[in-house]
């Protein structure tokens, strides 16, 4: 499974943060399901991996599926999943 990472640094009225920029994710239980709960597993250009919970959703318009996830840290991830 493929995955393409999107960025969400929304610091349009904020200072950029030093925040780490995830280099790569696997989501193992991935299902091509709305609202299935996923882990996944990110991993961070600081060489650091976290687990984060995940749903899946679709674009209705486009029908493009998508992981969301987020952990107890704050730490967020979006990506699209790419058929290959």
């Amino acid at each position: 499974m493929t995955f393409i990472i999107q960025q969400l640094d929304w610091y349009k009225r904020r200072k950029p943060s030093e925040a780490p920029k995830p280099v790569s994710i696997e989501v193992p239980d991935f299902r091509k399901e709305v609202n299935h709960f996923c882990d996944i597993r990110v991993i961070f250009d600081t060489g650091g991996v976290a687990t984060l919970k995940g749903r899946v959703t679709q674009n209705p318009i486009t029908g493009i599926w998508s992981v969301h996830g987020i952990n107890s840290l704050g730490q967020s991830i979006s990506a699209r999943y790419v058929e290959g």
